[in-house]
């Protein structure tokens, strides 16, 4: 199994194992911070009410790829807009199926340049280099 950089696809999609252990760890460091639960919007089950809020802390999420590349997310790719302004939502979600390939979304690469270095078979990352 492997992951799939995709223009195409918004949302990170990830094997129901990883997305899990994600939205738990999320959701713990989210529950810190005292934000509130807001209903899931389609197959964003993650999302919370940021009415009151003029700024919310999310914790660092990053992707380390074999052969040693790491793709640390900036705050503005981990939220996504739900059904209003104030209804935010962790922007991944699970696969269906476990052996499903993760799919690495645009929302995650925005503001990110991917180098392929193809003669190497290697994939590298430039945060900002977009903006």
């Amino acid at each position: 199994m492997g992951t799939v950089l995709d223009s195409g696809t918004v949302i990170t999609r990830l094997p129901p194992p990883a997305y899990s252990a994600l939205r738990s760890t999320f959701r713990a460091f989210m529950a810190q911070g005292k934000y509130p639960n807001a209903q899931p919007f389609y197959r964003l089950d993650t999302c919370y009410d940021q009415s009151s809020y003029t700024t919310v802390e999310v914790p660092t999420i990053a992707f380390h790829f074999q052969g040693g590349s790491d793709l640390v997310l900036n705050s503005a790719n981990i939220l996504i807009a739900g059904s209003g302004r104030s209804h935010v939502c962790l922007a991944f979600a699970g696969n269906i199926k476990v052996e499903d390939a993760g799919i690495t979304g645009n929302w995650q690469q925005q503001t990110t340049l991917v180098v392929h270095d193809i003669p190497n078979s290697k994939i590298g990352f430039v945060q900002g280099a977009c903006s």
